[in-house]
């Protein structure tokens, strides 16, 4: 292993050995000048000057030891160790300016896995409906409306996957104004018309008379992922849309959700026991909803209860416009 160069050394430690040899001579001639006992100015000098060496030798050693370190630490590439060495404020700087760039590497490495997680989930779920609709079109007779349900089933997954695209985007094209609440779930439920009749369920709107700021298409979506995962689990029931206090509620009287899989269902990817069983979950509805809901400044709690249903709560205290 190598050592620390003497040269380097004692460059370094200039001002040390500038300022013991000082102190060596000040010694030195001050017993000459007032002409103390010569052989005892010259002992007392000397042993200044042998204990300086002892004290140089053992700084060495110190140096040295760090110096090691350094190059074993450089080998293995541990920049932040290094610095984390020095007390320097272009040290503390190097180190802070590592460490930033080492969480955004890890962000932008966390969100790559979830692209990639998001893209295989959603690859093979849209492989279903495509599957459906080919074996649709090879019939002798082909049933117009259940070939419409396969497409619009192929739509939402397109418009989940652009959805998704656009929210993980640098800019995303929000516009915010003043929008009838009414109108806006009023709009999605015609969108999710042969859905509901598909299930054969009952939807139960009552009006919430409320305006809100917030961004039309955005917010559609949101609603839309809700809606979507309550049709997919409800059969021959009912869905409820209603306002309670500052939250709008989606309740649906279907399957419901396992308490253990409750303070999970808004994580990307997670199905649960009852998506897996029902084999047409992919986990990612909700999770976009919470998302989407974080930039238009709306949270979302669930409630559920096995063989009973589930409510979503969307909180609409921040975006209510309380002059209407």
């Amino acid at each position: 292993m190598s050592h620390l160069p003497i040269k380097s050394f004692l460059k370094r430690e200039k001002f040390t050995l500038i300022l013991g040899f000082f102190i060596f001579f000040y010694i030195l001639g001050t017993y000459l000048i007032f002409e103390f006992d010569r052989d005892k100015s010259i002992y007392i000098a000397f042993l200044y000057l042998f204990l300086f060496f002892i004290y140089m030798i053992f700084l060495y050693s110190i140096r040295d030891r760090d110096y090691r370190e350094e190059i074993d630490l450089l080998n293995r590439k541990d920049y932040e160790k290094i610095l984390e060495l020095y007390e320097s404020p272009l040290s503390k700087a190097l180190y802070k300016s590592l460490e930033e760039n080492k969480r955004v590497k890890e962000i932008g490495e966390k969100k790559r896995a979830d692209v990639k997680n998001y893209l295989t989930i959603w690859t093979h779920q849209i492989k279903s409906p495509i599957f459906a609709l080919k074996l649709l079109l090879k019939k002798d007779e082909i049933n117009r409306i259940d070939c419409e349900k396969e497409i619009f089933e192929i739509e939402e997954y397109v418009g989940n996957i652009l959805g998704y695209a656009r929210m993980n985007a640098n800019s995303t094209d929000y516009v915010f104004s003043k929008y009838n609440l009414d109108e806006i779930i009023r709009s999605v439920i015609r969108k999710y018309s042969i859905q509901f009749i598909g299930k054969n369920n009952r939807v139960d709107f009552f009006e919430t008379k409320k305006i809100i700021l917030t961004d039309a298409k955005w917010f559609s979506f949101l609603l839309e992922q809700i809606i979507s995962n309550a049709i997919k689990y409800t059969h021959n029931g009912s869905i409820a849309i209603y306002l309670e206090k500052n939250e709008l509620v989606i309740e649906d009287n279907g399957i419901g959700i396992m308490p253990e899989d409750l303070p999970r269902i808004f994580d990307a990817g997670y199905t649960g026991y009852n998506g897996r069983l029902e084999k047409k979950s992919t986990g990612l509805g909700l999770n976009l909803s919470k998302n989407i809901g974080k930039s238009l400044r709306v949270t979302l709690r669930c409630e559920s209860e096995p063989k009973v249903g589930t409510k979503i709560y969307v909180n609409l205290k921040n975006i209510l416009d309380e002059s209407a």
